[in-house]
C-alpha cells in the first residue's frame, strides 16, 4: 500500500511532464517575454509592440496542437517589387464622435526571419487577432477572412478572420472603394470593391474592400472590448486601454492568396506606405493619432543569428527620441504618395568593420566606382516589407571589385562558416544620400562634423555637409542559416530596375516618415524598448490585468500507512486545531496574498482532500517544465529531455509491474499459509486423540 500510494502520483508526475515536455520540445525555443505600450506625454505618441517569429510559431503550435513544419521557403534572389495593382457599420458612439484625446502610440517590434510584425485585433464584440507585417512598401492593410480556402492556414499564427462573429464589419459598396474596382467576387451575388496584388517573386492575393473596428497592439491573447476613451495621464499606457485607439479600419478581406503569402507565418500584412488606404493614414484621417507620420526602430543585432527575439518599436503619430544613440539626421525623401523614395549620391565599402556611421578614418573608406545616375536608376525605395537590400545591377562590378581588393576573395551568396569575429571584420557598407534641405525647425543645431550621420567635410566637400551617412555592418547583411550552421550574405547586387533597402538596411535605426515635411529620418539606435519601459514603468501586456489569476497552493493530507490505523488515530483525536488554520469540516486552508486572488480562481483550489494531491503533482510538473523552458531552451535539449523522463517513466512502469507481480507472489504463499493454519485451527479434538503426542522422550533414539 505504501508503494502504490507514492507511485500513482509519482507515476502522474512523470507522465505529465514527459508528454508535456513532447510538446514543448517541438515548440518555440523561447516563449513570449512580457512588454508594455509607452506613452509619450509630451508628443502624444505611443508605442506598439510587434511579434517575434517565434511567437507565432508558439501560438499556433498550441492552439492547434499540431506539429508545424517549420522550414522557411527559398529566399527570393530579386526584390517583391509590386509589378501590378488594381486597384452603416455598427460603430461604438466614441469612434463616431470622435471623443478622445490624440497622442502618439507606441510599441515594441519583434522580428521573425527579417520581417517584424504586430498584433491586430478586429471585430466586435469580441475582437480577433490577426498578425501581420509590418510594410512599408505596401499600402493596404490585408489578411485572409473566413471565405479563403487552401489559405495558408497550417502555417499562419491565427485563424482566417471570422467577419460573421463580427457586428461591426462590412463589405465595402462598390461607391465606398479606396484601393479596388467594382468587380463580381466568387461566392457573392453583388459586386465588390476587387483588389488583386502580385509580386516579381511570384506571390499575389486577393481581397475585397471591408470595414471593420479595429485596434493595434494591448494583451497579446486577451482581446478588449472596452469602448472607452479616457485621458490618460503619465508615460504609460494600460495595454487594458488600447481599445480606445480603435477606428474603423479599411482592409482586405483575402479570398485567396499565392505563394510566399501562404507559408510565411504571419497572417497578413499592414500597409504602411503613403496613401490614403495606408493603416496610419487611415488612424490619422480617422482622429486616432494627432499627426500623419510614423517611425520604425529597428534592433541592432551585434551577431548574425536571428531567432525572432525582441526588434525594436513602432510609433504611430510621431517620433520618440528617447530611442536615440544619436541626433536624427533627414534625407529627402522623393515621392509625395506611395513608395518612399531616397538619392543616392555614393557608396563605400569601410575596410575592418563598424556599427556606427561616424566617419573618423578616411583611410578605409574604398568608394565604388560608379555614377550617381546609374546608382539612382530607378526608384531607391526604403522597404520594411522586404527582408533582404537588393541592388542594382549596374553595382555588381564595382562591389565585387573592392570586396576582392579588402577580402582577398569573391562575394557570393553561398553559405560560409564564420565566427563572432570574422562578421565584425567584414566591411561595412557605407550609403551616402542626399539629404533634405531642412527648415522644418527641428533640425540638430550643430556642426554637420560633430554629428554621426552628416556628411560634414569627410569627403573634401564632395557632398553637401548634411548629406546623410547610413551604415550596414556585416552583422545586418550576414544571415545564420540554422540548415547549414552557416552564414549567407543577404545584400544582393544584382536587381533588374531600381534598388531596395530592405529590413536589414534598416536595422540599427530609428527611421521617421514625416510625410508632411516630405523627409526620411534616421538616428542610430539600439531600439532598446524594455530599457524604455523599465524607465517608465509599466505593466505587462501578455494578459489582461484583470484575468491574471493566481490558484492556491494545494496541500495533500497525510495518507495514513498500512498497519498504522490504531497509531493515527490515536494522534488525530489527540491533535489541537486552531479555528485559524482549519475550517469546520477539518480542512486546511491556505493563506494567499490578497493582491494575488482573482475571482476567476478554482473556489477548491485550497481543498486538501485525497485527490488534491494529484492537482499539486501536475502544479509540481508546470513548475518542471517553466524551469526546463528557460534552463534547456534549444528544441534539441528538449527533445532530449523529454527522451529521458520517457525513458524514467517507462523504467518506473517496469518496476512496479514487478513489484506487482513479487507481491502477488508473497500474498499467495502468505494465503496458503494461512489456508494451513485455518485447517489445523479448525480440526476436532486433541493431537493426543489421533495418536500425536509432543512428548519427545517418547520418540525413538537414533544410536
Amino acid at each position: 500500500m505504501l508503494l502504490s500510494s507514492f507511485t500513482s502520483p509519482f507515476l502522474c508526475v512523470l507522465l505529465v511532464v514527459g508528454s508535456t515536455a513532447i510538446v514543448h520540445a517541438v515548440s518555440s525555443d523561447t516563449m513570449y517575454q512580457p512588454q508594455r505600450i509607452l506613452h509619450n506625454p509630451k508628443t502624444g505618441t505611443i508605442t506598439h509592440p510587434l511579434i517575434p517569429h517565434h511567437v507565432h510559431l508558439a501560438r499556433r503550435r498550441l492552439e492547434h496542437h499540431e506539429t508545424v513544419d517549420t522550414a522557411l521557403p527559398d529566399r527570393p534572389t530579386q526584390s517583391r517589387h509590386s509589378i501590378s495593382s488594381s486597384s452603416s457599420s455598427s460603430i461604438p458612439t466614441a469612434l463616431r464622435t470622435n471623443d478622445r484625446t490624440l497622442q502618439q502610440q507606441m510599441g515594441a517590434l519583434y522580428q521573425g526571419y527579417g520581417t517584424h510584425y504586430i498584433d491586430l485585433w478586429v471585430g466586435t464584440p469580441t475582437p480577433q487577432r490577426q498578425t501581420v507585417i509590418v510594410d512599408t512598401g505596401s499600402g493596404v492593410t490585408a489578411f485572409p477572412c473566413e471565405e479563403c480556402k487552401s489559405c495558408g492556414d497550417s502555417y499562419h499564427t491565427d485563424n482566417y478572420f471570422k467577419h460573421s462573429d463580427s457586428t461591426s464589419f462590412k463589405a465595402a459598396t462598390c461607391n465606398e472603394c479606396l484601393r479596388g474596382f467594382c468587380s463580381s467576387m466568387p461566392n457573392s451575388k453583388d459586386k465588390m470593391c476587387k483588389i488583386s496584388m502580385s509580386y516579381a517573386e511570384g506571390s499575389s492575393w486577393t481581397a475585397y474592400e471591408s470595414l471593420d473596428i479595429c485596434y493595434a497592439g494591448g494583451p497579446h491573447d486577451n482581446p478588449l472590448q472596452s469602448s472607452a476613451f479616457d485621458q490618460m495621464d503619465g508615460d504609460h499606457i494600460d495595454p487594458v486601454q488600447a481599445s480606445q485607439f480603435a477606428f474603423e479600419l479599411n482592409f482586405g478581406c483575402q479570398v485567396s492568396i499565392t505563394g510566399l503569402f501562404i507559408t510565411q507565418l504571419a497572417d497578413g500584412i499592414m500597409g504602411m506606405e503613403n496613401d490614403n488606404t495606408a493603416f496610419w493614414k487611415q488612424m490619422y484621417n480617422k482622429k486616432a493619432i494627432p499627426k500623419p507620420e510614423f517611425s520604425l526602430c529597428f534592433w541592432r543585432q551585434d551577431h548574425a543569428e536571428r531567432d525572432g527575439t525582441d526588434a525594436g518599436a513602432l510609433t504611430l503619430g510621431g517620433v520618440d527620441t528617447r530611442l536615440h544613440m544619436t541626433p536624427m539626421v533627414y534625407a529627402s525623401n522623393l515621392k509625395s504618395g506611395g513608395f518612399y523614395a531616397v538619392h543616392l549620391k555614393a557608396i563605400y565599402l569601410r575596410e575592418g568593420g563598424g556599427q556606427s556611421a561616424q566617419l573618423d578614418d578616411m583611410s578605409k573608406m574604398h568608394r565604388l566606382d560608379i555614377s550617381e545616375s546609374a546608382l539612382n536608376s530607378g526608384n531607391v525605395i526604403v522597404d520594411s516589407g522586404t527582408t533582404d537590400s537588393y541592388f542594382t545591377r549596374g553595382l555588381n562590378s564595382a562591389f565585387q571589385s573592392v570586396w576582392k581588393d579588402i577580402m582577398g576573395n569573391s562575394y557570393n551568396h553561398s553559405p560560409v562558416t564564420l565566427t563572432e569575429q570574422d562578421i565584425q571584420a567584414l566591411p561595412t557598407i557605407i550609403i551616402v544620400m542626399q539629404g533634405h534641405k531642412g527648415g522644418v525647425g527641428d533640425e540638430v543645431d550643430a556642426d554637420p562634423n560633430s554629428v554621426p550621420g552628416y556628411v560634414g567635410d569627410a569627403f573634401d566637400g564632395e557632398f553637401e555637409p548634411t548629406d546623410v551617412v547610413l551604415a550596414i555592418p556585416g552583422s545586418h547583411y550576414m544571415e545564420f542559416d540554422p540548415d547549414s550552421g552557416k552564414y549567407v550574405a543577404r545584400f544582393y547586387t544584382d536587381e533588374h530596375s531600381g534598388s531596395v533597402l530592405g529590413a536589414n538596411a534598416m536595422m540599427g535605426h530609428d527611421i521617421y516618415f514625416d510625410t508632411t515635411h516630405q523627409r526620411i529620418g534616421f538616428a542610430e539606435s539600439d531600439c532598446d524598448y524594455n530599457g524604455l519601459v523599465l524607465k517608465a514603468g509599466g505593466k505587462s501586456i501578455s494578459v489582461a490585468p484583470e484575468e491574471q489569476a493566481v490558484k492556491k497552493t494545494e496541500v495533500p493530507a497525510e495518507t495514513p500507512q498500512e498497519n498504522d490505523e490504531d497509531d493515527y488515530e490515536e494522534e488525530y483525536d489527540d491533535k489541537e486545531y486552531n479555528d485559524e488554520e482549519y475550517g469546520d469540516d477539518g480542512e486546511e486552508w491556505t493563506s494567499v496574498d490578497p493582491e494575488e486572488k482573482s475571482g476567476s480562481g478554482d473556489s477548491t483550489g485550497g481543498s486538501s482532500s485525497g485527490k488534491g494531491g494529484i492537482s499539486t503533482f501536475t502544479d509540481m510538473a508546470n513548475e518542471i517544465l517553466d524551469d526546463m523552458k528557460h534552463e534547456c531552451s534549444s528544441a534539441s535539449c528538449r527533445g532530449v529531455a523529454a527522451f529521458l523522463i520517457l525513458a524514467a517513466a517507462s523504467f518506473v512502469l517496469l518496476m512496479i509491474r514487478r513489484t506487482i507481480a513479487r507481491r502477488r507472489v508473497v500474498r499467495q504463499y502468505q494465503e496458503a499459509e494461512l489456508e494451513i493454519s485455518d485447517l489445523a485451527l479448525d480440526s476436532e479434538g486433541s493431537d493426543e486423540d489421533f495418536g500425536y503426542e509432543d512428548d519427545p522422550s517418547s520418540l525413538p533414539r537414533i544410536s
